[in-house]
């Protein structure tokens, strides 16, 4: 095993893509659903957080389960 594939290296990954999925949603859902006011920058890196944590966690759920 090496250090990569450690368990505390791959549920860290987890804890970052579901806390990436959480911030990115909940900041496009303040922009989208309560129609709050945020500057463009603001939006867009929240779209590219959730598109982050999307991708780890997808990345996770298809590695070969050991």
């Amino acid at each position: 095993m090496t250090d990569s594939d450690s368990p505390v290296k791959k549920y860290f990954s987890f804890f970052l893509a579901l806390l990436f999925i959480g911030i990115g949603g909940w900041k496009l859902y303040e922009k989208w659903v309560l129609e709050m006011e945020m500057e463009s920058y603001k939006w867009v890196l929240a779209t590219g957080l959730f598109a982050l944590g999307i991708y780890q966690l997808y990345g996770f759920l298809k590695k070969p389960k050991e």
